[in-house]
């Protein structure tokens, strides 16, 4: 190697000059690109954030469906179990009733605690 090969640049080596005016250049395109990139990312990953919101509002909204079933069933049950001891208490009395009408029918009638010993 002599000296002169130092002063002549490789054909694979760009001037001095030319690199740092390329440098900016390629720097200004590759900030753009990852800036576009990084948007596009954004945008996607907005896009699935939407769809995975709107799958768990529809979601919701069946367990809200399904829950409401479920509370106006349990209404429905506590109204029929009203109904039901309301009519058993109903059902009692006019038992008893029957019952002391048709014994006082035969003339017998069932000890009481009042004042009057009722006839056996």
């Amino acid at each position: 190697m002599d000296g002169n090969s130092r002063l002549t640049p490789s054909p694979d080596r760009r001037p001095t000059s030319s690199v740092y005016s390329d440098d900016a250049s390629i720097m200004t395109y590759l900030i753009h690109k990852v800036s576009e990139q990084t948007r596009t990312q954004e945008y996607e990953t907005i896009a699935s954030f939407t769809r995975e919101n709107q799958a768990l509002e529809e979601e919701l909204a069946l367990h809200q469906k399904a829950w409401n079933g479920t509370i106006s069933m349990a209404n429905e049950v506590i109204q029929a179990i009203t109904t039901i001891r309301k009519s058993l208490v109903k059902v009692e009395t006019k038992v008893g009733g029957a019952e002391k009408t048709w014994l006082a029918f035969w003339g017998i009638y069932k000890e009481s605690l009042g004042e009057h010993r009722p006839w056996i």
